[in-house]
């Protein structure tokens, strides 16, 4: 997968980009933003040793921040600041023989102040490792 340059209403790609770049948790654990649309975010970390669980997979608190993280991008996509309302994941493979881990992120339903996104990790192979539900609500508007 590639990165692709679009734009998100009056927001670009490179925008979104910043809001991983300040994350610092995100920064450690080398997460890359590749493409944003409106109520979708795609993203991925590579799979590394420091990442790993006591069996060799990738730990599902490494798993679940790449969602956490893509979920809220793909919700705030609306011009809205978000927060979580809610989350569930279902590890439903492990994480591991992959060079890199993908979450898409895409919105089921955005309403006036709730937002629900689907989650799916996969392989290099595009095989679902992971599924997951996040629930946003809508704080407020982003300024124009």
């Amino acid at each position: 997968m590639k990165a692709a340059v679009r734009v998100v209403m009056n927001q670009t790609f490179e925008d979104m980009k910043e809001i991983v770049r300040k994350n610092p948790f995100a920064q450690h654990i080398g997460m890359e933003l590749l493409e944003v649309t409106e109520g979708y975010a795609l993203g991925r970390i590579r799979l590394a040793k420091q990442y790993e669980n006591i069996y060799g997979g990738m730990h599902g608190g490494c798993a679940y921040s790449l969602a956490d993280t893509l979920s809220g991008i793909a919700a705030s996509t609306y011009r809205e600041y978000v927060t979580m309302l809610d989350a569930s994941m279902n590890y439903l493979l492990p994480v591991e023989h992959t060079e890199y881990v993908y979450c898409k992120a895409r919105v089921l339903r955005h309403g006036r102040k709730i937002t629900v996104v689907r989650v799916e990790l996969l392989n290099d192979e595009q095989t679902l490792l992971i599924d997951g539900s996040f629930t946003f609500y809508s704080i407020r508007k982003r300024d124009e």
